[in-house]
Order: C-alpha cells, then structure tokens, then sequence
C-alpha cells in the first residue's frame, strides 16, 4: 500500500531512519492527515527505541525494569511529537521536511550521547514503579507514552 493511502488512512508512515552515534536509530514517522478543503494536519513524530536490558547495572533497579519489561516487553520508545494544524495542502511536505530539520538540529546530540538510553531507562523505570504504586490506572496511562510507533 502506497504512503499517500496509508496516511489518507491516519497510519503513521515510516518517513526515514538516521544511525545515531550510541548505535540507536532515529526514526521520523509521518502523521499527517487530511482535514478539510486543502487543509491538513501535519504531525512529525521522532522515535527511539531503547532496549530493557536483562540485568540491571548501575543505578537501574531490577524490580523498576521489571515493571517496564512486563508490560512493554523488551523495549520502550522515546516518542516526540511535533504538529501543526491547519496547513494548506500545497505546505505540507515542506513542513515535514522543517519539522524534521528542527529536531534533528536540536535534538540529536542528546540522542546521539552514550548515556542517553541509561539514562531514559532510568528515568522511566521509577517513574513507571512509582506510578504502578499509585494504581493500575496511573500505570496503564503512563505506559502508552512509552509503545511504539502507531501503539498510541
């Protein structure tokens, strides 16, 4: 199915993929849909997968990690989204292409930086067993920030 029919259907759309220096890859997604007339909603979502390692080291807690991994699996997902309503038809690829530019200008270096993905697992696993204390429901909608592209 082509991009155009996957987008007219409100699918995310794999836009490109960039290497980052730690080894992790930098995915664009495209979100972008028709709304009314020639107008569009454009929505640019940068994603970054980070694996749950099976053993915890460091400062990362394995009941903390365990919390994740039950849920999520083996990986959780650093999501941006950047959107912009209302666009006439005839901006819209341009302003993907800025969308994209924008973050990448702003955004990689931390990305790219060896302790990113240590750091983001550390981050959201207590953030994740903090919530499951509060209850199943805090949980439950912390979690979907972290699922993949098109889980949201």
């Amino acid at each position: 199915m082509s991009a155009d029919r996957e987008m007219k259907k409100g699918r995310p759309v794999l836009m490109e993929k960039l290497p980052l220096k730690n080894g992790l890859i930098l995915e664009f997604w495209d979100e972008s849909r028709h709304l009314v007339g020639d107008r569009w909603y454009v929505g640019v979502r940068a994603v970054v997968a980070v694996d749950i390692p099976d053993e915890a080291d460091g400062d990362l807690v394995v009941e903390h990690l365990a919390v994740l991994r039950e849920k999520l699996g083996n990986r959780i997902y650093f999501k941006l989204l950047e959107e912009r309503n209302f666009i006439p038809e005839n901006e819209v690829e341009e302003l993907k292409e800025e969308l994209k530019e924008v973050f990448v200008r702003n955004s990689v270096n931390y990305l790219s930086h060896p302790d990113f993905p240590r750091r983001f697992l550390l981050m959201k696993s207590e953030e994740a067993y903090r919530k499951k204390l509060m209850g199943p429901e805090y949980l439950e909608r912390f979690l979907k920030d972290l699922t993949g592209p098109g889980s949201t």
